[in-house]
């Protein structure tokens, strides 16, 4: 895509930067992907990002800005060790439906670009532009679907339409909000509710981010409750230099093991469990058919991503 923009805001362009803030498996402390945040925005003049994209919005230029955007985040995103291994979190204006330039691909043109698949990325949105009416949150949400994206709800708990919008367009993810992690080691009605959120999620195959972690006991409490990935300063600020993203975060991986299951609990759970070799997504169907001719007694197969996540 030849991008439009004036003059003035290619020039912008070039001052804003991105950070990086890592997610985590949190019963491992590995790397399972980094969120982009946009930073450099005082540089051009804003207190802060949503102001900006306010402006960029008003002058109907918000589709063309945001693919630049991306485009930037994306390459960033490459200079990351064993980044092919990660995704990428993008978050993404729901305004963009609104704007007259707006057209499919140009993502997947990206991508192609940098040596990337579709499964590297996963595109955030919110409720937050959300205007009566217009419904952008679930445009925005059934196109990338569509065109077979990761999309991650931000801010759940906290918007209008958050179990509707489960029923409605099923996400890949669902990142809980901070209002419902601040402590909630010591708030049965917090554990509770996110609990419930955690439960109906899982039933979904959706997956559950606890988002804005600042200390262990939040970490252990969102783990032991079932959350699956974490995010939040105890595991690292955001940081613009590349080469602090980490394969592995040894104090969370340390925390995590200390304490995990007992070991007889551990024996049981491995005792009771049969072992089944799951297949890829891109098997053929003839080499499905010949697996359940070799093993007749077998009834179901776990079917695997190239990132080795259940997908059916």
């Amino acid at each position: 895509m030849k991008n439009l923009l004036p003059e003035v805001w290619i020039d912008k362009l070039e001052l804003l930067d991105f950070a990086f803030q890592p997610i985590l498996n949190i019963h491992t402390g590995e790397i399972y992907a980094v969120e982009a945040l946009l930073r450099n925005y005082e540089d051009i003049g804003y207190k802060g990002i949503f102001e900006l994209f306010d402006d960029v919005h008003n002058e109907s230029l918000l589709y063309s800005f945001d693919i630049a955007l991306r485009e930037k985040a994306i390459e960033k995103f490459t200079k990351i060790k064993d980044h092919k291994s990660i995704k990428l979190y993008y978050n993404l204006d729901n305004r963009l439906f609104s704007m007259p330039d707006f057209r499919s691909g140009n993502t997947n043109k990206i991508i192609k670009k940098h040596n990337l698949l579709k499964e590297n990325i996963c595109f955030e949105i919110s409720e937050r532009h959300e205007i009566q009416g217009q419904n952008y949150l679930q445009k925005i949400l059934e196109h990338y679907k569509d065109e077979n994206y990761c999309i991650a709800i931000d801010d759940f708990g906290v918007g209008y339409s958050g179990y509707k919008l489960l029923y409605d367009a099923t996400p890949s993810v669902i990142k809980i909000d901070r209002f419902f992690l601040n402590n909630i080691e010591k708030d049965q009605k917090k554990k509770t509710m996110v609990r419930s959120i955690t439960h109906l999620a899982i039933q979904l195959g959706i997956k559950i981010i606890a988002e804005g972690v600042e200390t262990i006991e939040e970490l252990l409490t969102c783990r032991d409750i079932g959350c699956h990935l974490v995010q939040g300063y105890y595991i690292q600020r955001p940081t613009k230099n590349t080469d602090e993203i980490q394969k592995k975060y040894e104090h969370v991986a340390k925390y995590v093991k200390k304490n995990s299951r007992a070991s007889h609990a551990k024996d049981y759970i491995k005792s009771n469990i049969s072992k089944i070799e799951p297949l890829d997504v891109n098997t053929s169907m003839s080499e499905v058919l010949e697996y359940f001719k070799k093993n007749q007694t077998q009834s179901t197969i776990p079917v695997l991503n190239n990132y080795k996540e259940p997908v059916g």
